[in-house]
């Protein structure tokens, strides 16, 4: 009576289950009357509505103070404390300040995924996906395992084995396997199965049963070998395109380092370009302020000459539209002098000493007001520099970082191509495998009696499995290896065109900037002859016109043409600053002019130690193996990361 209210309780229990299960997976549908409208906003506003979301911008536990106060404009600037910066300075701030790399305009904000920082080596790094580490992880050993228990109760239309068979069966399966892929291709398991499996056999029925035992274990410690000989086999195929690669994947470690370094040249051209805007703007923050002074001085002789034209007009010896004339010249000066000191907010390129100076302070990761104005020491140079072509030409070639992340890219392409050739042949394992079992009516107890226990007659050796074959597996044709190798050679001659074009477009930009930095130069001598010109004029002119022997207007047309005589010796010499700066650019040796080096951050000592346990084991000068030289290089060697 208690089997039946049992077993009738598991079918009802089964039946719920069954019924919760087809409501999860139907839903329920519950209809509702429509509301009535009271006033209240609908159910499309709400959620139309834009919600912000809810998160710390106290990142890492930094004051992100951004705030600060009003900008500096035509009525406060006065009150500015000055804030003497040179130019050393200034990009020793922009590489302390910015965690962001960025460059003028607005990319961080509209495109804030294509911006430089400083975290993106150590983001690559740790990318569960692509780096180093996560390309070693394929080799790291894993382990397996598994446990299911099974009940079955069965009836059968057949006489004979209703009298004969089980009608109900406990059984459960153990698994435990610990496996290790190796460098070479080869794979290595150990693995233990355990089987258990109780026959309840009611005596009523069938009182001499076939089994000797109503439960028994069944065990075995089980050793493999996989080692491939076709597809996976060697070191170079798994260090470049990883275990159990297929064509067109590759994700190895020689792979993620490659492209471990291109991140790094990635990160070294974001910090080039933030010192060259930051050199740039320092000097044309430095014109701005020549300019404004050049501006003033014009503004401040217009106003005496005009002061004295309305003296002698008051007196009756001089004429209205002289007057005029100078006050016209005057305010015109006047808004010029404005224009210079706050800059032009139409897109004409005339930032002003303001707008000069919040680019720069942008650029060194600044507020926008801290109660100081920038105003920079640094004289710029007016010496002549003279620079050796072909000497040139080859630190352009061998340091710009443009061409040593593409040179990177190739050598990539050169083991992609490798790997492809090696994976495009069929996969031939041999397998090894050797076990010792162990049978008993119990897994570890009733050792005082033959079998009856597994363990111990495990361990006792009597039974033995070995198995030694071959596996073959591949596709007929070999369609997708073969479009994979074509694949490769296409992509390695592409990076090898786009190389030399790189190679041929840099030494025309140097070649640009060699006759930029000469012209600039030369610029240089004509501004400044055009200037003292233009102040021997001015006070011949200046005393004709206090004479009354000429008209008030050769002198504003002098006094206008030495004030653009000024600016212009000024915008020459900045300009000649500016070529020397974008020289040293072309040529690749922007950082090492202002000594700056990239570097990692500090090792802890386990690193350190495993660094320095593994560096014998690395080829000297090359990152890669041995086995990689047999294919043809397009590139001189590996290029050399610290040279500047």
């Amino acid at each position: 009576m208690r089997s039946k209210t049992s077993r009738k309780l598991r079918q009802a229990t089964v039946v719920g289950l069954v019924a919760l299960s087809a409501l999860f997976f139907i839903g329920c549908r519950v209809r509702h009357k429509p509301p009535v409208d009271s006033g209240a906003s609908r159910c499309s506003e709400t959620l139309q509505k834009i919600y912000y979301p809810d998160t710390d911008t106290d990142l890492y536990g930094e004051n992100l103070d951004l705030m600060s106060s009003a900008p500096m404009s035509l009525n406060n600037y006065l009150s500015m404390q000055q804030w003497e910066l040179s130019l050393e300075e200034a990009v020793q701030l922009a590489l302390a300040n910015s965690k962001v790399l960025q460059r003028l305009g607005g990319t961080v904000v509209n495109a804030p995924q294509a911006v430089q920082t400083t975290y993106d080596p150590a983001l690559f790094e740790t990318n569960p996906q692509l780096g180093v580490e996560a390309a070693l992880s394929a080799f790291d050993a894993q382990v397996a395992s598994s446990l299911f228990f099974n009940h079955a109760e069965r009836k059968f239309n057949n006489n004979f084995q209703a009298l004969f068979a089980t009608n109900r069966t406990d059984t459960a399966n153990f698994n435990f396997e610990l496996s290790k892929q190796t460098a070479v291709g080869t794979r290595l398991a150990v693995r233990n199965i355990t089987d258990y499996q109780n026959n309840h056999i009611d005596p009523a029925i069938l009182p001499f049963t076939p089994f000797r035992f109503n439960s028994l274990y069944n065990t075995v410690n089980q050793f493999e070998v996989r080692q491939p000989l076709l597809r996976g086999a060697g070191s170079s195929v798994n260090r470049i395109a990883g275990p159990n690669a297929f064509p067109g994947q590759y994700n190895g470690v020689l792979i993620a380092r490659i492209r471990g370094d291109v991140s790094i040249a990635d990160f070294e051209a974001a910090v080039i370009n933030l010192v060259r805007d930051v050199e740039r703007n320092y000097w044309e923050l430095l014109f701005a302020y020549r300019d404004l002074d050049a501006k003033i001085a014009a503004r401040d002789a217009a106003r005496e000459t005009w002061e004295n034209r309305q003296i002698r007009f008051e007196q009756g010896l001089g004429r209205p539209d002289e007057e005029a004339q100078a006050r016209q010249q005057f305010y015109s000066f006047e808004a010029q002098v404005q224009n210079a000191l706050t800059g032009l907010a139409n897109g004409l390129g005339q930032g002003g000493v303001l707008g000069s100076e919040r680019n720069l302070r942008r650029l060194l990761g600044l507020p926008v007001n801290d109660g100081r104005l920038i105003r920079p020491t640094s004289e710029p140079t007016v010496a002549p520099v003279a620079f050796d072509w072909n000497y040139a030409q080859q630190q352009a070639i061998e340091h710009r970082v443009e061409l040593r992340r593409q040179k990177w890219i190739v050598k990539q392409r050169e083991l992609e191509l490798l790997a492809a050739r090696q994976l495009n042949i069929w996969r031939l394992d041999m397998v090894g495998q050797y076990g010792f079992r162990g049978f008993g009516d119990n897994l570890f107890g009733s050792r005082d009696r033959p079998e009856g226990s597994a363990v111990a007659d495990l361990f006792r050796g009597d039974l033995d499995d070995w198995a030694v074959g071959f596996e073959l597996q591949g596709p007929l044709g070999m369609r997708q290896g073969h479009l994979a190798v074509r694949n490769a050679e296409l992509q390695l001659v592409r990076e090898k065109a786009v190389l030399r074009e790189q190679q041929r477009q840099i030494l025309h930009d140097l070649g640009s900037a060699f006759v930029e930095v000469d012209r600039a130069l030369a610029n240089i001598r004509i501004s400044y002859n055009s200037l003292v010109a233009a102040n021997e004029e001015l006070e011949p002119k200046r005393l004709r016109v206090e004479e009354g022997k000429d008209q008030v207007f050769f002198l504003l047309d002098a006094q206008l043409r030495t004030a653009n005589a000024e600016s212009a010796f000024y915008r020459s010499v900045i300009d000649y600053n500016q070529a020397l700066l974008n020289f040293a650019f072309t040529q690749g040796a922007l950082l090492k002019r202002y000594n700056i080096c990239l570097d990692e951050g500090g090792w802890d000592e386990r690193l350190d130690a495993i660094s320095r346990d593994k560096a014998g084991q690395f080829v000297q000068n090359s990152p890669f193996a041995e086995d990689t030289v047999d294919l043809k290089p397009v590139t001189s060697g590996v290029v050399d990361q610290t040279a500047r």
